[in-house]
Formats: C-alpha cells, sequence, structure tokens
C-alpha cells in the first residue's frame, strides 16, 4: 500500500500517533476450578502467568510462551476471554491486556517456576482472588471465568 505524503512526512506521522503497551495472561484452571497465580520478585502481589507482548509477536503467542517460560507448562493456545484497557496509568502510560483461556489442568502437576521473574504459584479459588490480588484485576478474572463458562468475550475498561 503506498502512501500520497512523502516518507519523511509519513514517519513523522506514524511518529506521532499514541502507543499502547500490550499484555496477555492465560486463565489456568484446576479440577476443582482454582486458578493459577503467579508471585514476581520484581513486584508487589500476585498475577496470572504471562507477560508483556514482544515487538513483533501477537497477544495470543505472547501468553503461551510466557506461559512456557514462567510456569513450564506447554498449553494449547486457547480462545481469547477477554480484553481489559488500562488508560493514563502513570508511567505505564496505556495499555491492552488480553486475557486467554489456558484450559484446565490437574493440581498435581508439575509446575516449574522460573526463578528468575517468580517466587512461587499458588492455586486460587475464584471467591478468593481479592485476597491475592487488586479488585479491579480479581473481577477481571471472575468475568473470564464466566466467559468459559457461556462461550462468550468481554471487553472492560477504560480504567482510569
Amino acid at each position: 500500500m503506498s502512501s500520497h505524503l512523502p516518507e519523511d512526512q509519513l514517519r513523522a506521522f506514524i511518529g506521532s500517533l499514541p502507543t499502547r503497551r500490550l499484555a496477555s495472561a492465560a486463565i489456568i484452571r484446576d479440577e476443582n476450578g482454582r486458578v493459577l497465580l503467579v508471585e514476581p520478585n520484581y513486584k508487589d502481589g500476585w498475577t496470572l502467568p504471562g507477560g508483556t507482548t514482544e515487538a513483533g509477536e501477537d497477544p495470543r503467542t505472547g501468553c503461551f510462551r510466557e506461559v512456557l517460560e514462567e510456569v513450564g507448562l506447554q498449553l494449547p493456545a486457547g480462545r481469547l476471554l477477554l480484553v481489559a484497557h488500562g488508560i493514563s496509568q502513570g508511567i505505564w502510560g496505556d495499555s491492552v491486556s488480553f486475557l486467554y483461556d489456558g484450559g484446565q489442568i490437574p493440581s498435581d502437576t508439575t509446575i516449574t517456576v522460573q526463578e528468575e521473574e517468580l517466587l512461587g504459584y499458588a492455586w486460587v479459588a475464584p471467591q478468593d482472588l481479592g485476597d491475592y490480588l487488586p479488585g479491579r484485576v480479581a473481577d477481571r478474572i471472575r468475568a473470564a471465568i464466566e466467559c468459559i463458562a457461556d462461550g462468550t468475550t468481554a471487553e472492560v475498561g477504560p480504567l482510569h
């Protein structure tokens, strides 16, 4: 596709466009419906397995690459469950997060925690997610679990 603008003007225009960080994570459940959470060593609190999508990588591929790296699970790339928008998130700016279905695995499955980034993991019942995560994040995960049950996809945000 060609542009009607000279290349220097096109580059300036593209450089003026807003940017958003992309992240993706997996909702991995056990036979009791509990959700796998991981505890990063580089920030306080807990999160889902997943992470930042790298340049040239789509969010689904990034999600399941991160799951393999972080917890040693090679899972089939499940469907998109939820898209969450973060707007004006301080130094992080704007972001889009994608939550994917990581499927159900037995709770006794070997989890190999990536020691460079993680302190540990926990299986957490959906009603207890608020004990580990900020309320809005716990709500997003519960909404994604509802999407698994009813076959829908949700979009939430923006958060300010």
